[in-house]
């Protein structure tokens, strides 16, 4: 098992559920208006440092990860400039 956690920001609300759905992940949790910083700058949903971004996690079975990957990361290149996707993987041990 593997835990997906992709960091979205951008204008398109519905585009990370989309995706988690095509690629049947059987569940997933967002967590809205995230805030912070990174080598693509800061967000902070003030004047000062616009934006925010979405948190979605999800456990897939490994067998699963590249091509949910891959999908992820043939979105993240499309985007826009300014909208930003990242997605880490991390093994887990236990989920129940």
């Amino acid at each position: 098992m593997r835990l997906i956690m992709v960091i979205y920001s951008g204008r398109d609300p519905r585009l990370v559920p989309a995706l988690l759905d095509a690629h049947r992940v059987g569940g997933w949790t967002e967590l809205s208006r995230a805030h912070g910083a990174g080598s693509t700058g800061r967000r902070e949903g003030s004047r000062a440092w616009p934006g925010d971004a979405e948190v979605y996690f999800s456990i897939v079975p490994a067998e699963r990860v590249d091509e949910l990957g891959a999908a992820l990361r043939d979105e993240a290149a499309r985007l826009p400039d300014g909208e930003r996707l990242h997605v880490a993987v991390l093994p887990i041990e236990t989920f129940f």
